[in-house]
């Protein structure tokens, strides 16, 4: 499970983990991330971009709000994003989420959009991202709707991450330090996958037993974590 607990602590890192995604150049003032409190049907998101909320990296834990699964405002004073059912209908599908990261990552997105398979070419990202195991949703509008949230929880199934075709990519976990950190390997992966499109050549694939056996010895999320935190200029 993640980390933090209590709604400040969750304000807190959903703040960190935009502002992670924004310095890797995986959000820009779109996109969001959230995280389920524990025991509820509450999320603690980024507020909707506005006059007022801009760049992800200029947020405070006070500007985040907390919205239930039906999508309404419970506590704070901005909108949620328009697209907050992508969050919401996947807690409601699957109670083992407790963080659910979007974003509009150029690289993955384009590999999405080819129709190109995510393989795991490299060791550390093989691993972050569970085999490169991705699924898709072939379709590039906003999901605006709990109707189209819900199609996009469908086509995630039980997977941690999700292609939505022409649009994105989503990201789930029990730890949202884990869906950004997997977010982040994704685009590492896709931007590999990427130039050995170009080359031509067939790519050497890490097999399952070896993603199997590099897991063992991969560190926890921690160090990674306070890593990126560390290129904030924050500390972990």
């Amino acid at each position: 499970m993640t980390s933090a607990h209590t709604e400040d602590e969750l304000r807190a890192l959903v703040v960190a983990a935009g502002a992670v995604l924004h310095q890797q150049g995986l959000v820009d003032y779109l996109g969001h991330c959230s995280a389920r409190l524990p025991g509820t049907d509450r999320v603690v998101i980024k507020p909707k971009h506005s006059p007022r909320t801009r760049s992800p990296a200029q947020l405070r834990p006070a500007d985040m709000v907390v919205i239930d699964l039906d999508g309404n405002l419970v506590v704070g004073t901005e909108k949620p994003p328009a697209e907050c059912f992508i969050h919401t209908e996947i807690y409601r599908r699957r109670p083992d989420v407790a963080a659910v990261v979007h974003t509009h990552q150029p690289e993955a997105t384009l590999l999405g959009v080819i129709g190109a398979q995510l393989l795991p070419l490299l060791h550390v990202p093989a691993v972050l991202t569970g085999g490169a195991d991705m699924a898709m949703w072939p379709c590039p509008l906003l999901v605006t709707t709990p109707e189209r949230g819900r199609y996009v929880a469908d086509a995630l199934g039980s997977a941690a991450l999700c292609h939505l075709q022409g649009h994105g990519i989503v990201s789930v976990s029990d730890d949202l330090r884990r869906a950004t950190v997997a977010a982040i390997a994704v685009e590492q992966l896709a931007s590999a996958n990427l130039r050995v499109l170009q080359t031509g050549r067939a790519p050497r694939v890490i097999t399952a037993e070896e993603i199997t056996d590099l897991s063992r010895d991969l560190a926890s999320v921690d160090g990674r974590w306070a890593y990126y935190l560390q290129l904030l200029g924050a500390t972990a």
